[in-house]
Protein backbone atom coordinates (compact mmCIF):
# COMPACT_ATOMS: atom_id res chain seq x y z
CA UNK A 1 0.00 0.00 0.00
CA UNK A 2 2.59 2.44 0.71
CA UNK A 3 4.12 1.94 -2.30
CA UNK A 4 1.41 2.54 -4.53
CA UNK A 5 0.97 5.76 -2.79
CA UNK A 6 4.49 6.93 -3.44
CA UNK A 7 4.25 5.86 -7.41
CA UNK A 8 0.78 8.32 -7.31
CA UNK A 9 2.98 10.97 -5.29
CA UNK A 10 5.52 10.80 -8.22
CA UNK A 11 3.10 11.01 -11.57
CA UNK A 12 2.04 13.87 -9.96
CA UNK A 13 4.72 15.81 -9.41
CA UNK A 14 6.04 14.79 -13.43
CA UNK A 15 2.88 16.04 -14.41
CA UNK A 16 3.21 19.86 -12.33
CA UNK A 17 6.55 20.16 -13.86
CA UNK A 18 5.87 19.48 -16.99
CA UNK A 19 2.87 22.08 -17.28
CA UNK A 20 5.11 24.62 -15.31
CA UNK A 21 7.53 24.16 -18.84
CA UNK A 22 4.48 24.39 -20.90
CA UNK A 23 3.57 27.87 -19.11
CA UNK A 24 6.68 29.13 -19.53
CA UNK A 25 6.59 29.13 -23.69
CA UNK A 26 3.20 31.09 -24.64
CA UNK A 27 3.48 33.90 -27.49
CA UNK A 28 2.39 37.41 -27.28
CA UNK A 29 1.66 38.68 -30.52
CA UNK A 30 2.60 42.71 -31.23
CA UNK A 31 1.00 45.12 -33.97
CA UNK A 32 1.67 47.33 -35.59
CA UNK A 33 0.78 51.47 -33.60
CA UNK A 34 -0.81 52.87 -37.57
CA UNK A 35 -3.56 51.52 -39.12
CA UNK A 36 -4.35 49.35 -41.94
CA UNK A 37 -7.64 49.47 -43.87
CA UNK A 38 -9.60 49.28 -46.57
CA UNK A 39 -12.46 51.07 -47.87
CA UNK A 40 -15.05 49.24 -45.50
CA UNK A 41 -12.93 48.52 -42.19
CA UNK A 42 -9.48 49.84 -40.58
CA UNK A 43 -7.45 47.35 -37.92
CA UNK A 44 -3.34 47.01 -36.61
CA UNK A 45 -1.76 44.53 -38.44
CA UNK A 46 0.33 42.23 -36.57
CA UNK A 47 4.16 42.50 -37.02
CA UNK A 48 4.63 39.13 -35.37
CA UNK A 49 5.02 36.07 -37.66
CA UNK A 50 1.43 35.76 -37.13
CA UNK A 51 0.30 37.97 -40.47
CA UNK A 52 -3.08 37.01 -40.07
CA UNK A 53 -3.70 38.36 -36.49
CA UNK A 54 -5.24 41.70 -36.68
CA UNK A 55 -5.93 44.28 -33.51
CA UNK A 56 -8.59 46.58 -33.22
CA UNK A 57 -10.32 45.74 -36.47
CA UNK A 58 -13.62 48.01 -36.87
CA UNK A 59 -15.79 49.38 -39.66
CA UNK A 60 -14.68 53.02 -40.40
CA UNK A 61 -16.83 55.81 -38.58
CA UNK A 62 -17.12 58.67 -41.15
CA UNK A 63 -17.99 62.20 -40.58
CA UNK A 64 -20.05 64.18 -42.94
CA UNK A 65 -18.94 64.72 -47.18
CA UNK A 66 -17.27 67.67 -48.01
CA UNK A 67 -17.37 68.95 -51.56
CA UNK A 68 -13.78 69.51 -53.14
CA UNK A 69 -15.26 70.72 -56.51
CA UNK A 70 -18.05 72.20 -57.24
CA UNK A 71 -19.86 70.86 -60.27
CA UNK A 72 -21.34 72.91 -63.23
CA UNK A 73 -23.48 72.21 -66.39
CA UNK A 74 -20.05 71.23 -67.90
CA UNK A 75 -17.91 69.27 -65.44
CA UNK A 76 -18.40 66.90 -62.84
CA UNK A 77 -17.56 67.61 -58.86
CA UNK A 78 -16.28 65.47 -56.35
CA UNK A 79 -16.44 65.37 -52.44
CA UNK A 80 -14.58 63.23 -49.30
CA UNK A 81 -15.33 62.30 -46.02
CA UNK A 82 -13.14 60.59 -43.26
CA UNK A 83 -12.93 58.00 -40.52
CA UNK A 84 -12.55 60.26 -37.44
CA UNK A 85 -10.28 56.97 -36.11
CA UNK A 86 -8.16 55.94 -38.79
CA UNK A 87 -8.14 58.84 -41.16
CA UNK A 88 -9.28 56.88 -43.87
CA UNK A 89 -11.06 59.35 -46.75
CA UNK A 90 -13.72 58.17 -49.16
CA UNK A 91 -14.34 60.25 -52.53
CA UNK A 92 -17.31 60.31 -54.69
CA UNK A 93 -18.12 62.25 -58.09
CA UNK A 94 -20.70 64.56 -58.01
CA UNK A 95 -23.07 64.94 -61.54
CA UNK A 96 -23.34 67.67 -63.45
CA UNK A 97 -25.65 69.97 -63.01
CA UNK A 98 -28.51 69.68 -64.63
CA UNK A 99 -29.11 71.99 -67.96
CA UNK A 100 -31.35 75.07 -67.73
CA UNK A 101 -32.77 75.48 -71.30
CA UNK A 102 -33.25 78.55 -72.14
CA UNK A 103 -36.42 79.85 -74.59
CA UNK A 104 -37.05 82.83 -77.00
CA UNK A 105 -39.58 85.39 -76.20
CA UNK A 106 -41.30 85.09 -79.59
CA UNK A 107 -43.69 82.30 -80.65
CA UNK A 108 -43.00 79.88 -83.19
CA UNK A 109 -46.03 77.97 -84.98
CA UNK A 110 -47.72 76.08 -87.41
CA UNK A 111 -51.15 75.83 -88.21
CA UNK A 112 -52.34 73.48 -84.98
CA UNK A 113 -49.90 74.81 -82.35
CA UNK A 114 -47.75 77.36 -80.82
CA UNK A 115 -44.61 77.37 -78.84
CA UNK A 116 -41.42 79.27 -77.33
CA UNK A 117 -38.58 78.14 -79.26
CA UNK A 118 -35.11 76.78 -77.28
CA UNK A 119 -32.05 79.21 -77.74
CA UNK A 120 -29.86 76.90 -76.00
CA UNK A 121 -28.51 74.44 -78.20
CA UNK A 122 -31.05 71.83 -77.05
CA UNK A 123 -32.40 73.13 -80.04
CA UNK A 124 -35.67 69.87 -79.79
CA UNK A 125 -36.72 71.55 -76.56
CA UNK A 126 -40.10 73.74 -76.65
CA UNK A 127 -41.90 75.63 -73.84
CA UNK A 128 -45.67 76.41 -73.79
CA UNK A 129 -46.63 74.39 -76.24
CA UNK A 130 -50.24 74.49 -77.01
CA UNK A 131 -52.94 74.44 -79.56
CA UNK A 132 -54.29 77.64 -81.07
CA UNK A 133 -57.30 79.89 -79.13
CA UNK A 134 -58.71 81.06 -82.16
CA UNK A 135 -60.98 84.14 -81.94
CA UNK A 136 -63.93 84.43 -84.65
CA UNK A 137 -63.69 84.08 -88.79
CA UNK A 138 -63.47 87.57 -90.63
CA UNK A 139 -63.95 87.88 -94.06
CA UNK A 140 -60.99 89.49 -95.84
CA UNK A 141 -63.06 88.76 -99.49
CA UNK A 142 -66.13 88.08 -100.50
CA UNK A 143 -67.23 85.70 -102.62
CA UNK A 144 -69.40 86.08 -105.75
CA UNK A 145 -70.62 83.60 -108.47
CA UNK A 146 -67.69 84.50 -110.45
CA UNK A 147 -64.59 84.44 -107.98
CA UNK A 148 -64.24 82.71 -104.52
CA UNK A 149 -63.59 84.55 -101.31
CA UNK A 150 -61.69 84.17 -98.31
CA UNK A 151 -61.90 84.40 -94.71
CA UNK A 152 -59.15 84.71 -91.61
CA UNK A 153 -58.70 84.55 -88.15
CA UNK A 154 -56.23 84.41 -85.43
CA UNK A 155 -55.43 82.88 -82.04
CA UNK A 156 -55.58 85.26 -79.39
CA UNK A 157 -52.00 84.00 -77.86
CA UNK A 158 -49.80 84.00 -80.33
CA UNK A 159 -51.92 86.25 -83.53
CA UNK A 160 -50.64 83.46 -86.02
CA UNK A 161 -53.44 83.69 -88.70
CA UNK A 162 -55.58 81.30 -90.65
CA UNK A 163 -57.26 81.58 -93.66
CA UNK A 164 -59.63 79.66 -95.65
CA UNK A 165 -61.72 79.94 -99.19
CA UNK A 166 -65.20 80.81 -99.50
CA UNK A 167 -66.47 79.34 -102.33
CA UNK A 168 -68.24 80.67 -104.91
CA UNK A 169 -71.74 82.13 -104.57
CA UNK A 170 -74.09 79.16 -106.25
CA UNK A 171 -75.21 80.61 -109.50
CA UNK A 172 -78.84 81.99 -109.48
CA UNK A 173 -80.46 81.23 -112.68
CA UNK A 174 -82.20 83.30 -114.74
CA UNK A 175 -85.50 82.26 -116.97
CA UNK A 176 -87.78 83.74 -119.46
CA UNK A 177 -91.31 84.74 -118.66
CA UNK A 178 -92.72 83.10 -121.27
CA UNK A 179 -93.42 79.32 -121.80
CA UNK A 180 -91.79 76.58 -124.04
CA UNK A 181 -93.44 73.56 -124.15
CA UNK A 182 -93.37 69.77 -125.59
CA UNK A 183 -96.58 67.47 -125.97
CA UNK A 184 -96.63 66.70 -122.48
CA UNK A 185 -94.96 69.62 -120.49
CA UNK A 186 -94.55 73.05 -119.97
CA UNK A 187 -91.48 75.41 -118.73
CA UNK A 188 -89.77 78.54 -118.63
CA UNK A 189 -85.71 78.14 -120.55
CA UNK A 190 -83.02 79.46 -119.19
CA UNK A 191 -81.52 83.00 -120.39
CA UNK A 192 -77.81 82.89 -118.65
CA UNK A 193 -75.02 80.03 -119.58
CA UNK A 194 -76.92 76.96 -118.35
CA UNK A 195 -78.97 76.28 -120.67
CA UNK A 196 -80.13 73.03 -119.89
CA UNK A 197 -81.83 74.51 -116.64
CA UNK A 198 -85.58 74.72 -116.45
CA UNK A 199 -88.07 76.93 -114.27
CA UNK A 200 -91.81 75.50 -113.36
CA UNK A 201 -91.43 72.25 -115.61
CA UNK A 202 -94.72 70.80 -115.06
CA UNK A 203 -97.58 68.87 -116.86
CA UNK A 204 -99.65 70.44 -118.70
CA UNK A 205 -103.28 70.76 -117.58
CA UNK A 206 -105.35 70.52 -120.10
CA UNK A 207 -108.97 71.34 -120.36
CA UNK A 208 -111.67 69.14 -122.06
CA UNK A 209 -111.55 68.47 -125.64
CA UNK A 210 -113.14 70.75 -127.96
CA UNK A 211 -114.26 69.51 -131.56
CA UNK A 212 -112.93 71.66 -134.71
CA UNK A 213 -114.91 69.25 -136.53
CA UNK A 214 -116.53 66.13 -136.05
CA UNK A 215 -115.98 62.48 -136.99
CA UNK A 216 -118.45 60.75 -139.62
CA UNK A 217 -117.99 56.86 -140.62
CA UNK A 218 -116.55 58.26 -143.77
CA UNK A 219 -113.92 60.64 -142.32
CA UNK A 220 -111.79 61.41 -139.33
CA UNK A 221 -111.96 64.54 -137.39
CA UNK A 222 -110.43 66.74 -134.76
CA UNK A 223 -110.63 68.00 -131.75
CA UNK A 224 -108.57 70.28 -129.71
CA UNK A 225 -107.58 70.62 -125.87
CA UNK A 226 -105.57 73.67 -124.32
CA UNK A 227 -103.34 73.98 -121.44
CA UNK A 228 -105.00 75.99 -118.74
CA UNK A 229 -101.43 77.73 -117.35
CA UNK A 230 -99.26 77.81 -121.16
CA UNK A 231 -101.90 77.89 -123.78
CA UNK A 232 -100.25 75.29 -125.31
CA UNK A 233 -102.67 73.30 -127.64
CA UNK A 234 -103.28 69.64 -128.38
CA UNK A 235 -105.16 68.73 -131.11
CA UNK A 236 -105.58 64.83 -132.34
CA UNK A 237 -107.68 63.09 -134.82
CA UNK A 238 -111.25 61.53 -134.13
CA UNK A 239 -111.65 58.97 -135.73
CA UNK A 240 -114.70 57.55 -136.72
CA UNK A 241 -118.11 55.98 -134.53
CA UNK A 242 -116.24 52.35 -134.81
CA UNK A 243 -113.60 53.50 -132.20
CA UNK A 244 -115.89 54.57 -129.70
CA UNK A 245 -115.07 53.24 -126.36
CA UNK A 246 -111.26 53.86 -127.26
CA UNK A 247 -108.65 56.68 -126.23
CA UNK A 248 -105.89 57.71 -128.71
CA UNK A 249 -102.69 57.16 -127.40
CA UNK A 250 -99.85 59.32 -128.21
CA UNK A 251 -96.21 58.79 -129.87
CA UNK A 252 -93.47 59.20 -126.98
CA UNK A 253 -90.34 58.14 -125.53
CA UNK A 254 -90.32 56.55 -121.68
CA UNK A 255 -88.34 54.74 -119.69
CA UNK A 256 -89.54 51.43 -119.06
CA UNK A 257 -88.83 49.41 -116.19
CA UNK A 258 -87.51 50.00 -112.80
CA UNK A 259 -84.92 50.42 -110.45
CA UNK A 260 -87.06 48.50 -107.82
CA UNK A 261 -85.56 45.08 -106.19
CA UNK A 262 -87.15 43.07 -108.86
CA UNK A 263 -84.56 41.08 -111.46
CA UNK A 264 -87.27 40.76 -113.97
CA UNK A 265 -88.19 44.56 -114.14
CA UNK A 266 -84.46 45.68 -114.93
CA UNK A 267 -82.76 47.08 -116.33
CA UNK A 268 -84.42 50.51 -116.91
CA UNK A 269 -84.11 50.85 -120.55
CA UNK A 270 -85.84 53.43 -123.06
CA UNK A 271 -88.22 52.92 -125.85
CA UNK A 272 -89.99 54.63 -128.48
CA UNK A 273 -93.47 54.42 -129.13
CA UNK A 274 -93.15 55.37 -132.80
CA UNK A 275 -96.71 55.72 -133.64
CA UNK A 276 -99.88 56.90 -131.52
CA UNK A 277 -102.54 53.55 -131.06
CA UNK A 278 -105.43 53.42 -129.67
CA UNK A 279 -106.14 51.68 -126.68
CA UNK A 280 -109.81 50.22 -124.80
CA UNK A 281 -110.14 52.49 -121.96
CA UNK A 282 -111.48 49.49 -120.15
CA UNK A 283 -110.87 45.82 -119.88
CA UNK A 284 -113.34 43.81 -122.23
CA UNK A 285 -116.26 43.23 -120.46
CA UNK A 286 -117.85 39.52 -119.96
CA UNK A 287 -120.83 41.21 -122.46
CA UNK A 288 -118.38 41.96 -124.85
CA UNK A 289 -116.24 38.63 -124.77
CA UNK A 290 -119.62 36.75 -124.77
CA UNK A 291 -120.59 38.18 -127.87
CA UNK A 292 -118.37 36.22 -129.52
CA UNK A 293 -116.45 33.75 -127.30
CA UNK A 294 -117.53 31.11 -124.73
CA UNK A 295 -115.84 30.38 -121.80
CA UNK A 296 -114.22 27.05 -120.88
CA UNK A 297 -114.63 24.74 -117.62
CA UNK A 298 -115.20 27.94 -115.30
CA UNK A 299 -116.75 31.48 -116.24
CA UNK A 300 -117.84 34.48 -114.20
CA UNK A 301 -120.01 33.77 -110.79
CA UNK A 302 -120.72 35.89 -108.30
CA UNK A 303 -118.11 35.13 -106.35
CA UNK A 304 -115.46 36.82 -107.69
CA UNK A 305 -118.07 39.50 -109.52
CA UNK A 306 -120.20 38.68 -112.41
CA UNK A 307 -122.02 40.84 -115.20
CA UNK A 308 -122.51 42.42 -118.55
CA UNK A 309 -120.12 45.29 -116.91
CA UNK A 310 -117.63 43.41 -115.20
CA UNK A 311 -114.16 42.30 -116.87
CA UNK A 312 -114.09 39.37 -118.63
CA UNK A 313 -112.13 36.24 -117.07
CA UNK A 314 -110.95 33.02 -116.55
CA UNK A 315 -109.45 34.26 -120.15
CA UNK A 316 -106.58 32.52 -121.90
CA UNK A 317 -103.73 34.09 -123.43
CA UNK A 318 -105.32 31.60 -126.50
CA UNK A 319 -108.83 32.37 -125.92
CA UNK A 320 -107.38 36.79 -125.82
CA UNK A 321 -106.22 35.73 -129.44
CA UNK A 322 -109.57 34.23 -130.37
CA UNK A 323 -111.31 36.62 -128.79
CA UNK A 324 -109.51 39.63 -130.99
CA UNK A 325 -109.81 37.88 -134.65
CA UNK A 326 -113.59 37.39 -134.07
CA UNK A 327 -114.17 41.01 -132.90
CA UNK A 328 -112.09 42.17 -135.83
CA UNK A 329 -113.60 40.22 -138.66
CA UNK A 330 -117.53 40.87 -137.30
CA UNK A 331 -116.76 44.68 -138.08
CA UNK A 332 -115.17 44.03 -141.19
CA UNK A 333 -111.23 44.89 -139.99
CA UNK A 334 -108.22 43.14 -141.19
CA UNK A 335 -107.79 40.60 -138.07
CA UNK A 336 -104.36 40.89 -137.08
CA UNK A 337 -103.22 37.28 -135.95
CA UNK A 338 -102.30 34.16 -137.92
CA UNK A 339 -101.63 30.68 -137.28
CA UNK A 340 -100.55 28.20 -139.68
CA UNK A 341 -101.22 31.13 -142.46
CA UNK A 342 -105.25 31.20 -141.38
CA UNK A 343 -106.49 34.23 -139.79
CA UNK A 344 -110.13 32.94 -139.08
CA UNK A 345 -110.21 31.21 -135.78
CA UNK A 346 -112.88 28.54 -137.01
CA UNK A 347 -109.42 27.15 -138.90
CA UNK A 348 -107.27 27.14 -135.81
CA UNK A 349 -108.06 23.81 -134.17
CA UNK A 350 -108.82 23.17 -130.45
CA UNK A 351 -107.26 25.35 -128.03
CA UNK A 352 -104.04 23.60 -126.07
CA UNK A 353 -105.25 23.07 -122.31
CA UNK A 354 -102.37 22.01 -120.69
CA UNK A 355 -98.76 23.07 -120.36
CA UNK A 356 -97.56 20.47 -122.22
CA UNK A 357 -99.74 19.62 -124.73
CA UNK A 358 -98.84 19.48 -128.19
CA UNK A 359 -100.83 21.88 -129.29
CA UNK A 360 -98.56 24.47 -128.50
CA UNK A 361 -96.21 24.41 -130.97
CA UNK A 362 -98.91 25.42 -133.26
CA UNK A 363 -100.74 27.98 -131.24
CA UNK A 364 -97.38 29.53 -130.03
CA UNK A 365 -96.02 29.93 -133.45
CA UNK A 366 -99.03 32.98 -133.95
CA UNK A 367 -97.79 35.75 -135.86
CA UNK A 368 -99.03 39.08 -135.97
CA UNK A 369 -99.60 41.79 -138.65
CA UNK A 370 -98.94 45.25 -136.99
CA UNK A 371 -100.26 46.96 -139.53
CA UNK A 372 -103.34 45.76 -139.51
CA UNK A 373 -106.30 47.81 -138.46
CA UNK A 374 -108.12 45.13 -136.48
CA UNK A 375 -107.84 44.05 -132.71
CA UNK A 376 -104.97 42.74 -131.01
CA UNK A 377 -103.39 42.58 -127.26
CA UNK A 378 -101.06 45.70 -126.56
CA UNK A 379 -97.02 44.67 -126.40
CA UNK A 380 -95.65 44.94 -122.92
CA UNK A 381 -94.13 48.30 -124.07
CA UNK A 382 -97.32 49.49 -125.29
CA UNK A 383 -99.51 48.94 -122.17
CA UNK A 384 -96.79 50.51 -119.56
CA UNK A 385 -96.26 53.40 -121.99
CA UNK A 386 -100.01 53.68 -121.61
CA UNK A 387 -100.64 53.49 -118.04
CA UNK A 388 -97.88 56.16 -117.28
CA UNK A 389 -99.60 57.94 -119.09
CA UNK A 390 -96.91 60.61 -119.83
CA UNK A 391 -95.08 60.57 -116.57
CA UNK A 392 -92.31 59.27 -118.63
CA UNK A 393 -89.04 58.68 -116.34
CA UNK A 394 -88.99 55.63 -114.07
CA UNK A 395 -89.36 57.44 -110.22
CA UNK A 396 -92.07 60.16 -111.88
CA UNK A 397 -94.87 57.15 -111.18
CA UNK A 398 -95.44 54.13 -109.37
CA UNK A 399 -98.87 53.37 -109.98
CA UNK A 400 -101.64 54.26 -113.44
CA UNK A 401 -102.62 57.66 -112.49
CA UNK A 402 -100.80 58.26 -109.13
CA UNK A 403 -97.10 57.92 -107.23
CA UNK A 404 -99.00 58.03 -103.89
CA UNK A 405 -100.07 54.46 -102.29
CA UNK A 406 -102.33 56.53 -100.00
CA UNK A 407 -104.14 57.02 -103.00
CA UNK A 408 -104.16 53.97 -104.91
CA UNK A 409 -107.63 53.39 -103.68
CA UNK A 410 -108.67 56.30 -105.85
CA UNK A 411 -107.58 54.23 -109.32
CA UNK A 412 -107.69 51.21 -108.35
CA UNK A 413 -109.78 47.66 -107.05
CA UNK A 414 -106.61 46.02 -104.75
CA UNK A 415 -106.46 43.52 -102.04
CA UNK A 416 -106.78 47.11 -99.31
CA UNK A 417 -110.49 48.00 -101.41
CA UNK A 418 -111.74 45.31 -103.09
CA UNK A 419 -114.14 42.86 -101.05
CA UNK A 420 -112.82 39.97 -102.56
CA UNK A 421 -113.74 40.45 -106.07
CA UNK A 422 -113.58 42.40 -109.35
CA UNK A 423 -115.96 45.31 -109.95
CA UNK A 424 -117.51 47.08 -112.56
CA UNK A 425 -114.96 48.57 -115.27
CA UNK A 426 -114.81 52.47 -115.28
CA UNK A 427 -116.02 53.25 -111.54
CA UNK A 428 -112.36 54.10 -110.00
CA UNK A 429 -111.07 57.72 -111.85
CA UNK A 430 -108.78 57.26 -115.12
CA UNK A 431 -105.42 58.15 -115.65
CA UNK A 432 -104.52 60.46 -117.37
CA UNK A 433 -104.47 59.32 -120.86
CA UNK A 434 -108.31 58.33 -119.44
CA UNK A 435 -107.91 55.17 -118.63
CA UNK A 436 -109.54 52.73 -116.79
CA UNK A 437 -108.35 50.41 -114.58
CA UNK A 438 -104.74 49.79 -115.58
CA UNK A 439 -103.78 49.56 -111.62
CA UNK A 440 -106.03 46.63 -110.28
CA UNK A 441 -109.46 44.94 -111.11
CA UNK A 442 -107.80 41.75 -113.34
CA UNK A 443 -104.94 41.09 -114.46
CA UNK A 444 -104.44 42.26 -118.50
CA UNK A 445 -102.83 39.74 -121.04
CA UNK A 446 -99.98 41.19 -123.19
CA UNK A 447 -98.68 39.92 -126.25
CA UNK A 448 -95.00 39.12 -125.22
CA UNK A 449 -92.99 35.98 -124.06
CA UNK A 450 -91.75 36.69 -120.36
CA UNK A 451 -88.11 36.92 -120.10
CA UNK A 452 -86.22 36.76 -116.61
CA UNK A 453 -84.75 40.31 -117.05
CA UNK A 454 -85.32 42.62 -120.29
CA UNK A 455 -83.60 41.47 -123.10
CA UNK A 456 -82.72 45.93 -124.71
CA UNK A 457 -82.43 44.49 -128.12
CA UNK A 458 -86.00 42.73 -128.38
CA UNK A 459 -87.47 44.87 -125.59
CA UNK A 460 -86.09 48.15 -125.81
CA UNK A 461 -85.76 50.69 -129.16
CA UNK A 462 -88.23 51.30 -131.15
CA UNK A 463 -91.57 49.74 -131.30
CA UNK A 464 -90.07 46.64 -129.09
CA UNK A 465 -92.78 43.46 -129.59
CA UNK A 466 -90.38 40.99 -127.18
CA UNK A 467 -88.58 37.85 -127.88
CA UNK A 468 -89.14 35.48 -130.65
CA UNK A 469 -90.15 32.69 -128.32
CA UNK A 470 -90.84 31.82 -124.58
CA UNK A 471 -92.49 29.50 -122.43
CA UNK A 472 -94.74 32.31 -120.22
CA UNK A 473 -96.94 34.83 -121.45
CA UNK A 474 -97.05 38.16 -119.57
CA UNK A 475 -99.88 39.84 -118.15
CA UNK A 476 -99.69 43.51 -116.24
CA UNK A 477 -101.37 45.57 -113.59
CA UNK A 478 -101.97 43.91 -110.84
CA UNK A 479 -105.76 42.93 -110.24
CA UNK A 480 -108.19 42.79 -106.91
CA UNK A 481 -106.49 40.29 -104.97
CA UNK A 482 -103.00 42.08 -105.28
CA UNK A 483 -101.55 44.13 -102.77
CA UNK A 484 -99.85 47.52 -104.12
CA UNK A 485 -96.38 46.35 -105.04
CA UNK A 486 -98.16 44.20 -108.16
CA UNK A 487 -100.49 47.34 -109.32
CA UNK A 488 -97.20 49.11 -110.27
CA UNK A 489 -96.80 50.55 -113.53
CA UNK A 490 -93.45 48.46 -114.13
CA UNK A 491 -94.35 45.61 -112.15
CA UNK A 492 -94.56 41.87 -114.88
CA UNK A 493 -96.25 38.87 -114.10
CA UNK A 494 -96.42 35.88 -116.48
CA UNK A 495 -97.69 32.74 -116.63
CA UNK A 496 -98.60 29.45 -118.95
CA UNK A 497 -100.56 30.80 -121.88
CA UNK A 498 -103.15 28.35 -122.06
CA UNK A 499 -103.85 29.34 -117.58
CA UNK A 500 -107.43 30.11 -117.49
CA UNK A 501 -108.23 31.92 -113.77
CA UNK A 502 -110.43 34.43 -111.82
CA UNK A 503 -108.43 37.29 -112.28
CA UNK A 504 -106.99 36.67 -115.50
CA UNK A 505 -108.55 39.29 -118.51
CA UNK A 506 -107.47 41.46 -121.00
CA UNK A 507 -108.02 44.75 -122.84
CA UNK A 508 -106.93 45.88 -126.66
CA UNK A 509 -105.79 47.78 -128.81
CA UNK A 510 -105.56 48.90 -132.56
CA UNK A 511 -103.33 50.10 -134.98
CA UNK A 512 -104.23 54.29 -136.00
CA UNK A 513 -103.55 56.12 -139.28
CA UNK A 514 -101.58 58.12 -137.68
Amino acid sequence: MKKQIGLFTAILFAVSTLMMACKAEVHTHTFAEEWSRDETNHWHAATCGHTTEVSGKAEHSFGDWKVTQEPTEEAEGSKERSCTVCGYKATEVIPKLDHTHTFAVSWTNNSTYHWHAATCEHTKEVSGKAEHTFGEWTVTKEATEEAEGFKERSCTVCGYKATEVIEKLAHTHKFATYWTSDSTNHWHAATCEHATEVSGKAKHSFGDYVSNNDATTEADGTKTRKCSVCGCEDTVTDEGSMIKGFVLIPAGTFQMGSNEDYSFIKPVHEVTITKSFYMGKYEVTQAEYEKYCSYGEKKPSSDNGDGDNYPAYYVSWYDALVYCNKRSMAEGLTPCYSISGNTDPAKWGELPTAEDDPLRDTWDAVECNWNANGYRLPTEAEWEYASRAGDNTVASLTYSGTSDVNKLGDYAWYYVNSEGASHEVGTKTPNEFGLYDMSGNVWEWCWNWYTKSYDTETEGGSDPTGTSSGLLRVFRGGSWDSNSDLCAVSFRNAYYPNRRDYNYGFRVVRASSN
